[in-house]
């Protein structure tokens, strides 16, 4: 679809009546059933009311019984936004048009600890984007923050002076339920015999999209957890969307590829330790108490590219720039020291997720439909 059918499209949703019950969902761009808008669907599932909920997607998705998918590159994504009471995102929108009594709710994509839009617009390849962002905040109603940290950055960053709720991060509410399903349905997913532990390494990405960085020990590493923690480990490797489709290019040996996989948390859930460098994954999963570990090559270079808003002597997670002494950190992982780290950060940076994150959202949305 060009930018002239895309136009017409708009044009013509602005003439279709708003339909009070219809919520239209999307999640990166397009992905599929993931992420914080997925665990609010689900809350507003639960709920046992009259809704036309409707997930915009780029790819075949399965969603839950009550949701209907529709294409994302199509008219159709801008008829049903324009006849939609609430949008529900966590990335910029695109919407080129929104009607009064339109109610969007942002909820982005993870706890910041690299620096993000109005920080670094002047590294953003697209010359269009502040302009393009900046319209987006201007559509937005609400803003869902998990802690006191980001609710500065959305503050001072988003060009938004809306409203901000400090709902948590609903993506979230998953390490606080009941789930040992996630474990089996994850080890299915990816053929590992559910007595296997898996250590994820879900890096982010970097704007050259250069796989240098990536330069891990797979086998090393796996042999040092099973010295460290016991059992047998399997490298599962899972990158970010914007170089997702260089990861059949990864240089490790028996590992599992997880990157089209489409809700991380799951894998976060299921995983015994985790291994990142400046995504915000690190954030979700020190949720479940598990070891974690960063592994960055590159921080200078990084620094210069985004640099960070917290200083990385300050996170919780042990750190190494090299093989050696990250075999050396899992080898030395006192499982006390990282507990205490992870509770000073939280408190530290105000983090607020308790497993209720998704309710609130709903019960706003609602709130909005109703009144």
């Amino acid at each position: 679809m060009n930018k002239v059918q895309s136009g017409l499209g708009w044009l013509a949703g602005k003439t279709m009546p708003i339909k009070k019950n219809k919520i239209v969902v999307t999640s990166y761009y397009g992905r599929g059933f993931s992420d914080s808008p997925k665990a609010i669907v689900e809350a507003l599932l639960d709920s046992g009311k009259d809704l036309d909920i409707v997930w915009l997607t780029k790819e075949p998705t399965e969603v839950p019984e009550g949701v209907r998918c529709v294409e994302y590159d199509s008219a159709a994504r801008m008829t049903e936004l324009s006849t939609a009471k609430i949008w529900i995102d966590n990335c910029r929108k695109g919407a080129k048009y929104k009607k009064a009594g339109q109610i969007y709710m942002q909820v982005w994509h993870g706890f910041a600890l690299k620096q993000i839009e109005k920080d670094v617009v002047d590294k953003i390849p697209d010359p269009n984007y502040e302009n393009y962002a900046i319209r987006d905040s201007q559509q937005t109603d609400l803003i869902v923050s998990n802690s006191r940290h980001m609710t500065r950055v959305y503050r001072d960053s988003f060009w938004y002076d809306g409203e901000i709720q400090e709902f948590g991060s609903p993506r979230n509410d998953i390490f606080f339920k009941e789930n040992g399903w996630v474990r089996t349905k994850v080890h299915q997913a990816l053929g590992i015999p559910e007595d296997v532990n898996i250590v994820l390494y879900a890096p982010t990405f970097r704007v050259t999209q250069s796989l240098e960085p990536y330069t891990m020990d797979s086998h090393a590493v796996c042999e040092a957890l099973g010295k460290r923690f016991g059992g047998k480990w399997i490298f599962v490797t899972r990158l970010h969307p914007n170089v997702a489709k260089l990861s059949d290019q990864l240089p490790y040996e028996d590992a599992v590829d997880a990157t089209s996989y489409d809700d991380i948390q799951e894998l976060l859930v299921s995983a015994d330790a985790l291994i990142s460098d400046y995504s915000s994954v690190v954030f979700d999963y020190m949720l479940s108490q598990k070891p974690c570990f960063m592994y960055a090559t590159d921080i200078e270079e990084y620094k210069n590219d985004r640099n960070f808003y917290i200083p990385l002597d300050e996170m919780p997670f042990p750190i190494a720039v090299n093989n050696k002494t990250f075999i050396d950190n899992i080898e030395h992982f006192d499982d006390n020291t990282y507990r205490k780290s992870i509770r000073t950060f939280a408190d530290k940076y105000g983090m607020i997720d308790d497993g209720s994150a998704s309710k609130r959202c709903a019960d706003w949305i609602l709130s909005k439909m109703e009144a």
